[in-house]
């Protein structure tokens, strides 16, 4: 089946070209609108009166839920989504500032389409003047207005000049709005900014449908939001409430859908999950990484975090552990269930063991963050959500051996890899686990519990990051180590499923774009980003006898 997708992409390739892709109906010229928001919450359509915005989502593909990427500001938003790569490789990581960027390397998809297909007339009309002076600045018409109001009508007039090709527009008002009263649905300033921009929504789409040569042109439309905020309305850049944005691809090409995660084959080069189930023939299904003689065995310090959605489960099976969890005194850890709860148990050679637990639920069906930070002779910390759940100081002494007798740390499955607690292995969904040899502070934790690629990050400690499993990998039994330290893992059993955390982020809109005026990215470009067309004639796929 793989090599028939793998030709069936080959075959439409050969029928696109710039501006123009040929149906068998008729031939419409491609024309693009992008609409870039600052500041709408994941929440805030779905609560809001906004109608044009719904006939977007009526057809096209979108998420509530979609990944804005790390720090979530306006700059390092409009970065991502203009370049189709993430702030570690565009380099803009710093509030209303675009300092730091490698728009060089990594320049905006308007250069992509003037360098590929120079006769698309582009325009861009934005609230930030950096994102026409170092962003679009080829776009053969820029505009900068001090207001949305003004930037609506200068777009509409754009729109009804019958030469528009890629029209790039950006709207900055529910962001101001919630930087005053805060990014929260109860307060009216707010949600009155988001219905402001569906009416401009609305408006657009009636300036394209009254264009005079409509009925010949095949319009897509994007709308996403750049970032989110916070309740205060002052940005941490890494909250799940900045991070999360809605992201609409709408036009004919594209499904009719919500993009949900879990509906979604795994995607090369993004950020795609691994699931554990139970296997109804009773064969264990886990992943191992091989420790004998590495830094990860015997740990006198450590900081263990990953994210955990659980699954259906009973008993106490180990989420990520080295000992022989049949009991809690056999020496060395385990991260375990603990009613609907979580805890760690940790002993030494001598016996001595610790409980300490969350306390907090962990099966309701959400995605949680799950640390514990651990020094030998000081204490050990469990964290939920980036919030201290509980604490406990250790009477260990510097001569106690915290070493397991087993060679492996497993997740979902303790070191043994046989326990039958919660038979036969704990059921659930892991990503962007990493195991640190130092007991990270817990500001350190929160700072950066949501970002990806974290080894190529400012993060204090990477010299003290021994194993990093991001579980991107979309086929095969090897789990990759991405600290640089070569602890792969290996992925054993049956029952086992892989797909995306995020169904759609903002580096999709850069390459759905492009193949949208039918230009081809080179795989040089470094675009991080998947095409979501589907709906094109089976015809254009039918291998030729």
């Amino acid at each position: 089946m793989k090599y028939f997708f793998r030709y069936r992409f080959l075959l439409l390739s050969a029928f696109l070209v710039a501006g123009h892709v040929g149906y068998g109906q008729t031939d419409k010229v491609k024309k693009i609108l992008v609409i870039g928001v600052d500041g709408i919450i994941n929440s805030a359509i779905d609560y809001a009166a906004t109608p044009g915005i719904g006939k977007l989502k009526a057809n096209g593909s979108y998420s509530m839920n979609g990944y804005g990427g790390i720090p979530a500001y306006s700059s390092s938003g409009w970065s991502t989504m203009l370049t189709g790569v993430s702030a570690d490789k565009h380099g803009v990581t710093t509030n209303k500032s675009f300092s730091g960027n490698k728009f060089a390397q990594y320049p905006s998809i308007v250069s992509r389409i003037k360098t590929a297909a120079p006769s698309i007339v582009v325009a861009s009309i934005v609230r930030t003047p950096e994102v026409n002076t170092l962003l679009n600045q080829l776009a053969d018409d820029k505009f900068q207005f001090g207001s949305d109001a003004e930037v609506y009508t200068k777009s509409v007039e754009v729109l009804k000049q019958s030469d528009a090709g890629a029209v790039f527009v950006q709207f900055s008002s529910p962001a101001e709005a919630g930087e005053q009263v805060g990014f929260q649905l109860r307060q009216a300033q707010y949600v009155l900014a988001i219905q402001k921009i569906d009416e401009y929504v609305s408006g657009l789409q009636s300036a394209i449908q009254e264009r005079s040569g409509y009925a010949n042109e095949d319009w897509n439309i994007f709308l996403a939001s750049t970032h989110g905020g916070t309740e205060s309305g002052i940005p941490q850049s890494t909250t799940v409430e900045e991070i999360n944005v809605p992201i609409i691809l709408s036009g004919a090409e594209l499904d009719k859908k919500e993009l949900i995660g879990t509906s979604m084959a795994p995607k090369e080069n993004a950020d795609n999950i691994l699931t554990i189930n139970k296997a109804p023939s009773g064969d264990r299904t886990y992943v191992r990484i091989p420790i004998n003689g590495t830094p990860l065995q015997g740990m006198n310090k450590f900081t263990i975090e990953f994210w955990a959605k659980a699954g259906p489960n009973g008993s106490d099976p180990s989420f990520i552990g080295d000992k022989d969890w049949d009991s809690g005194g056999n020496p060395g850890f385990t991260i375990c269930r603990s009613g609907s709860s979580w805890k760690i148990n940790i002993a030494n050679t001598k016996r001595e063991r610790y409980d300490i637990g969350s306390g907090k639920i962990l099966e309701d069906g959400n995605w949680h963050h799950l640390a514990v930070t651990f020094d030998k002779t000081t204490y050990c910390r469990v964290y939920q959500d980036g919030e201290l759940m509980a604490e406990s100081p250790l009477t260990y002494k510097p001569t106690d051996d915290m070493t397991s007798p087993f060679n492996y740390i497993c997740l979902g499955q303790d070191g043994t890899q046989t326990y039958s607690g919660g038979y036969p292995n704990w059921a659930g969904s892991f990503n962007e686990v990493r195991i640190w040899t130092e007991a990270l502070p817990g500001s350190t934790i929160r700072n950066y519990m949501y970002l990806r690629n974290i080894e190529n990050s400012s993060h204090p400690n990477l010299a003290a990051l021994n194993l990093y499993l991001k579980m991107d990998e979309i086929t095969g039994n090897v789990v990759k180590d991405f600290s640089g330290k070569g602890h792969n893992g290996e992925l054993i059993g049956p029952a086992s499923e892989r797909h995306p955390y995020y169904p759609i982020g903002l580096t999709d809109v850069a390459v759905n774009v492009l193949s949208h005026l039918g230009i081809r990215p080179d795989g040089s470009w470094g675009l991080e980003g998947s095409v979501l067309k589907s709906n094109v004639p089976f015809r254009l796929f039918k291998v030729p006898r």
